[in-house]
């Protein structure tokens, strides 16, 4: 009994040191702690520390070299966490594709049938002649947008005019965004398409070319 209890100290000591070695080194190699909490930090360091304290007291060596180490990769953590733990710049993400369809209702059902889409409240513009669904999938993460006008279809350059992509718009996560980006495509000469505005459906966007002329939306 003598023997193996050491012998599962120094386990422990092997096991909770690797435990926290992996996300240190990722930490550390990536600049990236936004996922970990602050308070979560500043507990386990006030805890390593106490039991580091604990095992000095007890003269209990794997105590004491688990908590130092342990110690150590906490604090580095926690420094790194208030070093980078600024306000964070939003995420841009796809917010949704958008497509001209000619039978708006049939078109909606079918990506419900087979592509088990939502489909919310239909849109309605009458000054425009305008409608249109948004379809929603994997738990609203994903959204396409299917629009319909009689009287007018996006045409090419030789006039021939045509149904399908629209065009792609981007979430910023913030009116401000919004802004400065629209701002920045000006400024780095793209052709702004629409100025930053709240349209008839709610949403504040502005609307830019590609450098290959396609249609891009930027919306919170």
């Amino acid at each position: 009994m003598d023997f193996y209890a050491p012998l599962f100290g120094y386990l422990a000591v092997v096991f909770t040191i690797s435990s926290f070695v992996p996300q240190v080194w990722q930490s550390l190699r990536t600049r990236s702690v936004e996922d970990l909490s602050l308070w979560t930090l500043i507990i386990f360091v006030c805890s390593s520390s106490s039991w580091l304290i604990y095992g000095v007291l007890i003269i209990d060596l794997p105590i004491i070299i688990t908590n130092a180490i342990v110690f150590t990769l906490q604090l580095a953590l926690l420094v790194l966490k208030l070093k980078h733990n600024g306000p964070r710049q939003p995420k841009t993400k796809i917010e949704h594709a958008a497509i001209w369809v000619k039978d708006l209702e049939g078109m909606s059902e079918f990506y419900a049938k087979y592509f088990q889409a939502t489909k919310g409240s239909k849109y309605e513009n009458p000054a425009k002649n305008f409608s249109s669904y948004f379809l929603k999938f994997d738990h609203r993460k994903t959204r396409i947008e299917l629009m319909h006008n009689p009287e007018y279809l996006p045409k090419l350059e030789n006039g021939v005019k045509f149904n399908g992509m629209a065009h792609l718009a981007f979430s910023v996560g913030t009116k401000q965004r919004v802004d400065e980006l629209t701002h920045q495509f000006k400024t780095d000469g793209y052709t702004i398409l629409g100025e930053p505005r709240t349209t008839g459906d709610g949403y504040y966007e502005s609307v830019v070319a590609d450098p290959e002329g396609n249609t891009i939306e930027i919306t919170i």
